[in-house]
């Protein structure tokens, strides 16, 4: 058998035609080819200082880098979601706006964000997906007391389904006065 030596001097066969097979060294570590892709499966241990050797390069987690992983709060479902946003021009007059959803999901929050006070009435802003309304997606953005910055949210319960690449349509009623612009942000779960 011809042999060759990795970068760590451990000898692997080097007759094996490439890509060749991973290999482990005696001290337990598992050296994979150059451009192999690996999947873990199951959870990593980041409470000790971790090695690792990526195309060549040794990197090696710090106690602050090992701090931060310790502190990440998110959970599947969050790391799950996604979010895309369109501008209503104008929530005081009627109209639709549509934005595009890059992955399939479900839509689990709608939130609007207003620019400045509407006065007289309330908007609505409700969702519908290829011409079905979502259900409860509806948003009352009020006049009273309004202001720049208010944030409304709905929680969709059915019919909030979207297929990758598919168009939500964002439609305001156009029941206040004064011009307003508004970003709708749409929180969906894959």
């Amino acid at each position: 058998m011809a042999t060759a030596a990795d970068t760590d001097g451990y000898q692997y066969n080097a007759s094996q035609s490439a890509p060749f097979t991973p290999y482990t060294k005696p001290d337990g570590t598992t050296v994979f080819p150059a451009g192999s892709t690996v999947q873990f499966d199951g959870t990593v241990d980041h409470s000790t200082a971790a090695v690792r050797k990526l195309d060549g390069t040794t990197r090696t987690d710090s106690a602050a880098d090992q701090a931060k992983l310790a502190a990440l709060t998110a959970s599947a479902a969050e790391l799950n979601q996604y979010a895309v946003e369109v501008v209503i021009t104008d929530i005081s007059a009627a109209g639709s706006f549509f934005v595009v959803c890059p992955h399939a999901g479900d839509i689990a929050k709608i939130y609007t964000a207003i620019d400045n006070a509407i006065t007289v009435g309330d908007a609505t802003i409700t969702a519908e997906i290829g011409g079905v309304a979502v259900t409860d997606s509806s948003i009352t953005i009020a006049q009273s007391g309004s202001a720049a910055g208010d944030v409304d949210s709905s929680t969709p319960s059915a019919a909030n389904t979207v297929t990758e690449g598919q168009a939500v349509e964002i439609i305001t009623d156009g029941g206040s006065t004064d011009a307003c612009r508004a970003t709708c942000t749409l929180l969906i779960t894959r």
